[in-house]
Formats: structure tokens, C-alpha cells, sequence
């Protein structure tokens, strides 16, 4: 494992972003594989690859990979950790990272995700806009209830080369969580994530409206 950490870290050292283009992606979808395995074992079916929905998240942890690259980078010249800093000073500089990073990423970067998995998934705007309305802020509401603590570690102990790996990990482990909780409600109320692995029905009067015409 060292060994392949090494072989990553002097690639990655010399072609960041292709190489953090090529992990995010293969992180995206084995989070997305991973999530499909425990929703088959928990809805007691055979397993059958949806190999479309991988690749949609294959596709998105791509696109987004150099976004999270150069808004990390933007984060540390905004708010600067000397390396002599006091432990206030310290905490100042990570508490308006996380701060800066939760209110002007994570709400825009949820809202990408929903607009651009509607679109590959073939839909039109006003699914993507019933999409949206359905989900975006119990989205959020979860978001906030996890990730300001995983950034606070991120931006704080993690080296720059290492955070967008890092958050992508946690992901792929979060995203299988939330769909193990959601097959285990007894409501099956979708529960959202910041990449959830959700299949949005046409529910919506919007979307039933377009389906009968």
C-alpha cells in the first residue's frame, strides 16, 4: 500500500489534475457500485449491475475533481496557515474555510449534481427543476450534518495534493450508508446525500403532466 502511495504521490506531484481527474472518477464509481450492491442485499434481489449509473458518476467525480483542485487551492491563498501560527490563529484560518467552503460550494455543488444527473440521465429541464425542488434542501440539511466536520479535517491535517482523494473516500462510504439507512426505513423515504444514488421517479405533478402528454 505504501508502495502504491508513493507511485500515486510522484504522479500526482508532476500531472495534478489528470491524475486527480482519473482518481475522483474511479472513486465516484466505486462508491456508486458499492451503493448498488447493498441496495440489491437489502431489497434480498440479485444483484444486477446498472453499468449506465456507474458511469454517470464515473463521469461526475471527473468533471468535478480539477473544480475541487482549484477551489481547495483558492480556500488556502484566502485564508493562509502560517506554519508558526498560533493555535487560535489556527483555528480562525480552518473554521472560515470550512465556513466559506459549506455556504458557497457545497450549496452549488449540490445543485450541480442534481442538474447534471438529470441531463445524462436523458431528462428534460422541468425534471431537473422538479428534481431540485424535491430534494436540493432536505440535501443540503444532511450536507451540513456531516461534511463540515470531514473538511475540517480535510483542510486542516490533510496535504493539498491529498484532499480531493480524501473527500472522495469519505464518499464512497457515505453514499453507502445513506443507502443502507434508506432500505432500512420503514417509510423508504429517499434519504439524500451530497452525491446521493438516487433514481428520481417521474412523482412530481411536473413530471406526470410531461409523461401523459
Amino acid at each position: 500500500m505504501a508502495a502504491i502511495l508513493r507511485a500515486w504521490t510522484a504522479v500526482a506531484a508532476e500531472r495534478p489534475l489528470t491524475t486527480l481527474t482519473a482518481t475522483n472518477g474511479a472513486l465516484g464509481g466505486l462508491g456508486d457500485i458499492l451503493a448498488q450492491t447493498i441496495e440489491a442485499h437489502n431489497e434480498h434481489r440479485r444483484f444486477h449491475w446498472d453499468i449506465k449509473r456507474t458511469l454517470r458518476f464515473v463521469a461526475w467525480g471527473s468533471i468535478c475533481a480539477p473544480l475541487f483542485h482549484k477551489w481547495y487551492l483558492f480556500l488556502n491563498r484566502t485564508f493562509p496557515m502560517a506554519q508558526h501560527q498560533t493555535k487560535g490563529g489556527f483555528i480562525t484560518s480552518l473554521a472560515k474555510r470550512v465556513a466559506t467552503d459549506q455556504l458557497v460550494y457545497a450549496p452549488l455543488g449540490i445543485a450541480g449534481f442534481f442538474v447534471a444527473m438529470n441531463f445524462m440521465e436523458g431528462r428534460g429541464w422541468q425534471s431537473a427543476k422538479g428534481r431540485l425542488k424535491e430534494y436540493y434542501w432536505p440535501t443540503l440539511t444532511a450536507n451540513y450534518a456531516v461534511w463540515p466536520a470531514v473538511q475540517a479535517v480535510n483542510f486542516g491535517v490533510v496535504p493539498v495534493l491529498y484532499r480531493v482523494p480524501f473527500s472522495s473516500a469519505v464518499s464512497v462510504f457515505w453514499n453507502a450508508f445513506i443507502s443502507w439507512a434508506n432500505a432500512q426505513s420503514a417509510s423508504r423515504v429517499e434519504l439524500p446525500v451530497e452525491m446521493p444514488h438516487i433514481a428520481v421517479h417521474p412523482d412530481t405533478k411536473e413530471e406526470k403532466h410531461l409523461q401523459n402528454r
